[in-house]
């Protein structure tokens, strides 16, 4: 339920100190995540006509902080990396058994994954913000799981709600991407995280609804969550 690194680390400590962990570096995430999207407002208020982003936080917080505001940046994406490609190489090789879980066939599949992630830079967006919404976009199947499943203890959701949110998700992700990237403009000429607000919001609500539409008609085939 929370950062990838997290999930990947986590579990090297016992069930009660993991789970104490995860309850507070949720709050101290969001506090972090609150006060970034903050200093993005701050700087937007305060650009001249046509200023970049980072010129405007430089010439708010000077060379020294703005150094290590890049140097976070730096990190951060090289977290995301470490877990994005041991995530792709689980997923293909133990989750779906698309391969034989071997580190030789991990290895592969991270190369596979190195070189789509590559590709991307090719159709026009190179913006790491743009990658993060895309992600997050995606992701966003998971708030109706844990809603129900985990927070509510609800073992009958059916198979359809799992598949219409996460296809719901992904599409999703997907348009954020055309529209940032300008290959389409199917939602206007608005500014891309209004697009992004209108999309997550789209994305949340009928995630849910999808869920809470299958707990009320009786189904025959469910999907009961893993212990653990």
């Amino acid at each position: 339920m929370h950062d990838p690194v997290m999930m990947d680390r986590g579990f090297l400590s016992d069930r009660t100190t993991t789970r104490k962990s995860f309850t507070h570096a949720a709050w101290i995430s969001s506090l972090c995540i609150l006060a970034f999207g903050s200093l993005g407002v701050v700087a937007g208020s305060l650009a001249a006509d046509g200023e970049a982003m980072n010129a405007v936080l430089t010439r708010i917080l000077g060379d020294n902080i703005m150094f290590l505001f890049n140097a976070a940046l730096v990190i951060s994406a090289m977290s995301t990396l470490d877990s994005t490609l041991s995530s792709s190489a689980k997923l293909v090789a133990v989750d779906m058994r698309i391969l034989k879980p071997t580190i030789a066939n991990g290895r592969m599949v991270m190369v596979v994954f190195m070189l789509m992630g590559l590709a991307m830079v090719f159709f026009g967006n190179k913006d790491l913000f743009s990658a993060v919404a895309v992600s997050g976009t995606a992701s966003m199947y998971l708030a109706p799981v844990i809603f129900f499943s985990l927070w509510a203890g609800r073992d009958d959701i059916p198979v359809w709600s799992y598949v219409g949110s996460f296809a719901l998700a992904v599409g999703g992700a997907v348009l954020y991407f055309l529209e940032s990237a300008g290959h389409t403009h199917w939602l206007g000429e608005a500014h891309k995280y209004t697009k992004l607000l209108w999309i997550s919001a789209t994305v949340l609500v009928v995630g849910v609804l999808l869920f809470l539409i299958g707990t009320v008609r009786p189904q025959t085939q469910t999907v009961r969550p893993v212990a653990g």
